[in-house]
């Protein structure tokens, strides 16, 4: 008996979506650091992060009611989002950032099992441990934007340096927050706050921890596999 799903669905339900996730995220990530200045540079950017959330939902989020749960997040984000690409406004800078990172909590936890479930270690599963190391940084990225908001000088930004543009200082923090990820630290921006400090703090550590743990866990499936039969 053939099954009544479209090839469509089985792309979307099979381990292959994570590498569809892999490459919008890492795109996403490059718009927005090295073409946020260019031409409607932040339209750009709230369109390819629109593609992450569309993408992160076919791919991850099974259940029927998640999906719904998770598309109404999402479509907040997504109305905000492009709010402030359009009208930068102060007033929705916290509102836009906690929605960004309701989902992004969500989507982490389901890609946290899908790739470390017990199973066949496949380059899918690598690729989306990979999209996981990607998407803790942007995340941290929006509770440091979070905290700027809330404390103005929690940062020390480079002298010249214009930050009062939302989606300038968007970027500005990704560029931070993956280097504190990575643990690189090139020392042009710096928390000058407790809770600044306390979040590269953790951040750093995170990005340490996971690599530690994700090496561990993929060798532990690989060698668990049990050895076919010549």
């Amino acid at each position: 008996m053939k099954s009544s799903r479209s090839p469509l669905w089985h792309f979307w339900s099979a381990e292959s979506s994570l590498t569809s996730l892999l490459i919008v995220t890492v795109i996403s990530l490059f718009v927005t650091c090295a073409m946020g200045d260019f031409p409607l540079g932040d339209q750009v950017t709230a369109f390819l992060f629109s593609l992450i959330i569309v993408t992160g939902v076919m791919a991850t989020f099974r259940q029927p009611w998640v999906r719904f749960f998770v598309i109404v997040v999402a479509v907040g984000d997504l109305a905000l989002s492009w709010m402030q690409s359009v009208h930068p406004r102060g007033g929705l800078t916290i509102p836009d950032n906690v929605l960004k990172l309701i989902f992004l909590g969500l989507l982490l936890a389901v890609l946290f099992v899908q790739v470390f479930r017990a199973g066949p270690v496949t380059a899918h599963r690598i690729r989306g441990a990979v999209v996981i190391y990607l998407l803790l940084g942007v995340m941290w990225c929006f509770f440091y934007h979070i905290a700027v908001v809330i404390t103005p000088q929690a940062f020390h930004f480079p002298q010249g340096l214009a930050v009062s543009n939302p989606s300038a200082l968007n970027r500005i923090l990704t560029y931070f927050s993956f280097t504190t990820l990575t643990t690189t630290g090139f020392g042009d921006i710096t928390p000058t706050a407790p809770l600044t400090r306390t979040l590269a703090m953790f951040e750093a550590l995170t990005g340490q921890l996971y690599l530690i743990m994700t090496l561990a866990r993929l060798v532990s499936l690989k060698i668990a596999r049990p050895i076919p039969k010549l």
